[in-house]
């Protein structure tokens, strides 16, 4: 008999698939039917499971098709974890990254974050697709999800500012260097390192992590996700305070069942709400001026017990990664 999450990873793969088709052959502003994208002849029997509603709202993605293709993978890895049956609210929370519950960033609030950009679309605010950190004056960190299968020419890197208003300064990246053991499937390994053409001067840069710290302790994740579920994009950066999470909580069978490795941490409460989602993939989830965490998947705002999950930096790999490809 198959386990029932390799089903639902299974299932969860052909959906992506059908989405991203789908995605690429309509302008139709609606919804359409998971079970209709699986199966067409779902249309014309009796529904023999849940009705899933995928939001295809145009305006969410603003012309950026590598917003979507981000969006598209995290909805992927989400739903091999999803409960069922959702509610409308759940399958919302799949779909869109989000710092909701939280307050606009001040300028001491990870001042070192930065937004990875589209390179074809020239307005900053439509061009966002991911966060990442700014670790050297030429070296970005980030999700591996958020840059594969891209090159560096398709992509610029946002310095300088806490709004996609049109300030701040467009950086080319001349590399793109992602873990060689980044698994797809899993997520595990989620970090990638970009190198800049040209130099961020005269910004705080963020250290590395050595340790996690203590379970409770308060990080701060930086973002410009969804205010609401179905809501809009804000132009300020956005933060909230998230406790870290105990692993063998977070890999309990009523939470994400085993599959958080040693190369991820969690980060939320047990009781779930709004203040823990997750903010935009790539971003930073730090302790003061340390980069503990590189914000790569989760169902942070769905129910208790789904916290959001991120890259761990203090992980001997990822960190060594990090460090190799900085110098």
């Amino acid at each position: 008999m198959n386990h029932p999450l390799s089903r639902r990873a299974a299932r969860a793969r052909s959906f992506t698939v059908a989405l991203c088709l789908a995605a690429a052959a309509t302008a139709t502003v609606g919804s359409v039917s998971a079970r209709e994208l699986r199966n067409p002849e779902a249309r014309v029997r009796a529904p023999a499971e849940q009705e899933f509603r995928v939001p295809m709202r145009l305006d969410a993605y603003r012309g950026n098709w590598i917003r979507e293709l981000v969006q598209l993978r995290v909805l992927e890895q989400n739903l091999k974890f999803a409960d069922e049956p959702m509610t409308a609210f759940e399958q919302e929370q799949l779909f869109t990254p989000k710092i909701v519950g939280g307050t606009v960033a001040g300028s001491s609030d990870n001042p070192f974050q930065v937004a990875l950009l589209t390179r074809s679309v020239a307005n900053n605010f439509n061009a966002q697709f991911c966060g990442g950190t700014l670790h050297k004056a030429n070296v970005v960190v980030t999700a591996a999800h958020c840059v594969e299968g891209l090159s560096a020419s398709q992509i610029q890197v946002l310095t300088g500012t806490r709004r996609l208003d049109g300030s701040g300064v467009r950086r080319n990246v001349s590399s793109i260097r992602i873990h060689p053991s980044w698994n797809t499937n899993t997520f595990d390994y989620d970090v990638a390192v970009l190198r800049l053409t040209t130099s961020a001067t005269g910004i705080p840069l963020a250290s590395l992590t050595s340790s996690d710290g203590t379970v409770g302790t308060g990080l701060l994740v930086t973002g410009w996700g969804a205010l609401s579920e179905g809501g809009s994009f804000p132009v300020d950066l956005r933060k909230v305070t998230v406790p870290l999470a105990d692993r063998t909580n977070c890999n309990d069978s009523n939470s994400y069942n085993g599959q958080i490795t040693t190369r991820m941490l969690c980060a939320g409460r047990d009781s779930g709400g709004i203040d823990s989602c997750q903010g935009d993939s790539g971003g930073p989830l730090t302790r003061g001026s340390a980069l503990v965490g590189i914000v790569s998947w989760g169902q942070g705002c769905a129910r208790a017990n789904k916290f959001g999950v991120y890259a761990r930096v203090s992980n001997t790999s990822i960190r060594n990664f990090i460090i190799n490809n900085s110098l």
